[in-house]
This record gives C-alpha cells, structure tokens and sequence, in this order.
C-alpha cells in the first residue's frame, strides 16, 4: 500500500522474528507509516530488505541515528539491549517504540521513562496483546460488572515444546516470564483493580536449553484484596484448564481463546439472605433457595488483532489521541517479573552490549530480532 503524504517516516531495527514478521508486515500494509530506514548486523538480512523494502539499510543503530529522516523508531532487538537502545533513540529526539517486554528491570523501566519526558517524546512498549479480540471482550465484560465486583483473576497459558534460540538464555534477557509473561502479567494487571502488593513465586528451567525459566507459576494479591494466579509452562504435556478464569461476587467466567462462557445472575433478584445461628434447619449444609442464574456463550472472532496498535501510535503521533499503552502501565509488569525472580532467588539477568552499538565485537553476528 502506497503511504500518504502525510504517512509517520519510521525506521526498524531488528530484522528477525519480531521486525521483519510483525512490524515490517504490519507497516507495509498502512498509509499512514512509511519505512525509511532499517538496521540489522545480518548483511543476508539487510540485502533482504533493500532488496523488498527499497529504503537504505545500516548495520548498527548508531549509523542508523546519524543518517534517518525517521521520526520514529522501532526496537525490535534482544531484551537485554532494550533500555540502553531506547535512551540513545530518545536523545537523537525521535519516538521510540520498544518490543515487550520494554526491558529487563523495573529500575530500568523507570529510567526510560524518565528520558522521554526529558526528550518530550513519546515511548511506545509493544504490548499488543492488549489489543485482541479475546482480551479486550475480557475486560469489557470485567468491567461491565456482569459479574459483580472480580475478586480473582486466573490465567493458565501452558503447552510443551523445547527451545534452544537465544530467548533460553538469560544474558539475553530471555526466559518465559520475559517472552510470555510480559504479556500475560500485562493483561492480568488490567483486569485488576489496584496495584499489586503481595507475591508468591515458583520458577523452574525443566528442559529448554539455556539456562532461564520454562515454568513459572506467581500467585499475587492486590490492594483491595482480589487475587490473580497465574500460570505459565512450555513444559506441560497436558492442559490444566481453560486459558483464563474470572471469578465475580455474582457470577464468573472462562475463555480458552475461542469462545468465552459466562455464569451470572442478577444480586437484585436474589433472595435476602439471613443467617441462621443456631440448629441447622433439617440438618442441611444449604438452603433450598433458586439462584436466577444465566448462561451464555460467545464467541471470540479472533485473537489477535495487529492493527490496534499501530491505530493508537498513529492517532497519538498525528492528531493527539491518548496512549492506550501508557510505558508506566508496562513498567508495572516488568515489576511483577523482577519481583517474581528475588522471590525465587533465580539468577539475575546478565547485561550484554548491543550488537547495534559502539562496542559491537567483530564476528558476532548472533543477533536476532526480538520476541515471538
């Protein structure tokens, strides 16, 4: 599709799994984007996008800096290179969008964020998810009060399948919680009403190679007492039950990505109930009241949904809109990951240079896009 005259000039860097398949595919297709400029050390890669993007191409971000008529920027690059990546796009006065998860510590989040203030500008965090069809029926049924007020949240994302990629290793900011549950734990938190304040956590490395999680399990409270039970595995042979479960004080819900079922009734045509504090009449555990429940079934369109994100940027970027991803909202998730691992005591992440910058080593051409 031909851009508009109008269209962002974006720039990519990253061209493997994340930038070429999601962002490069996503921003061929719209008239209001127009890619400039993209970077990866990969020459197979670059030749690849000259080739079908028809724009230049630069082998580190830097080089990428000095030359782009981008005003924006996409970092679709390791995890581990995140933060450093982001302040140098923010200090060269562009927009940045990062890939999830926005990096690797909440301290480093901060600082992000703290930098596109400075720079007065806007810092994007790639929390898609946000916008599928299953999430966003999720919490508009959650916020309807359907069910009544929710005061437990599950999510169960499990499956079993072996990985050997670079996201296995913790130098790379890899891990479950990081490829997986930035997502999820973005979603839970928006289904809940208030800030996390208690955390219980078990993480595992079962079979992938590498040396980060696979299997990770976090049970957390919030300050108005809702609880969420989270429940992330690629090693389980066997599913433990539908994707998520929402419990309210007059009905619940649960989805397994195609359709989602509902349990609910109506708190104003119940019956009063009164307690009895003595004999139990007839010797029952019950009473013999008739809830006027209801049941329904839905059915999900999709679950996935790209163009919601790339709807907002444009809409904040050109006429002002508001984020619906604020970079504070996923900060608050990449919390919960960091808070998760001291709970466990698994190892910290180790920070490795970018290949994209400065100190770039001769002979590692080992970087990938980031994510997916």
């Amino acid at each position: 599709m031909k851009p508009s005259k109008t269209a962002i000039p974006v720039a990519i860097v990253g061209l493997g799994r994340a930038g070429w398949s999601i962002h490069v595919a996503e921003l061929q297709t719209r008239r209001d984007f127009r890619i400039v400029d993209v970077a990866d050390p990969d020459a197979t890669r670059r030749a690849e996008a000259a080739q079908r993007l028809a724009c230049p191409t630069h082998a580190t971000l830097d080089a990428l800096l000095k030359r782009t008529s981008a005003r924006l920027v996409v970092l679709a690059t390791p995890s581990s290179h995140h933060e450093a990546e982001t302040l140098r796009v923010l200090r060269s006065g562009r927009h940045c969008i990062v890939e999830k998860p926005m990096t690797t510590t909440y301290a480093g989040a901060r600082r992000m964020i703290a930098a596109a203030r400075k720079a007065r500008r806007r810092l994007f965090v790639h929390q898609n998810s946000r916008f599928g069809k299953e999430f966003l029926q999720l919490h508009q049924i959650a916020a309807s009060g359907l069910l009544g007020r929710i005061f437990e949240v599950r999510a169960t994302f499990v499956s079993y399948h072996r990985r050997n990629d670079w996201q296995t290793l913790r130098r790379n900011g890899g891990g479950l919680l990081n490829n997986l549950g930035a997502h999820v734990l973005d979603m839970t938190l928006q289904l809940l009403d208030g800030p996390v304040v208690s955390l219980t956590s078990d993480l595992q490395h079962i079979k992938d190679a590498g040396d980060s999680e696979d299997h990770a399990h976090l049970f957390m409270k919030t300050r108005r007492g809702q609880v969420a039970d989270v429940t992330l595995s690629t090693s389980s042979a066997l599913s433990a039950g539908p994707r998520w479960m929402l419990l309210g004080t007059c009905g619940a819900l649960s989805s397994d990505g195609v359709t989602i079922k509902l349990c609910y009734h109506d708190p104003q045509r119940a019956p009063a109930l009164q307690v009895i504090d003595g004999p139990a009449p007839g010797r029952k555990y019950s009473n013999d009241e008739v809830l006027p429940w209801k049941e329904e079934t839905r059915t999900i369109a999709s679950t996935a949904s790209r163009g919601g994100f790339y709807d907002n940027v444009a809409g904040v970027l050109l006429h002002g809109a508001k984020m619906a991803v604020t970079p504070e909202s996923a900060a608050d998730s990449i919390r919960l990951i960091e808070w998760a691992r001291e709970k466990t005591k698994f190892p910290p992440f180790k920070i490795r240079k970018s290949p994209l910058g400065p100190s770039r080593r001769n002979g590692r051409g080992g970087f990938m896009g980031a994510s997916r």
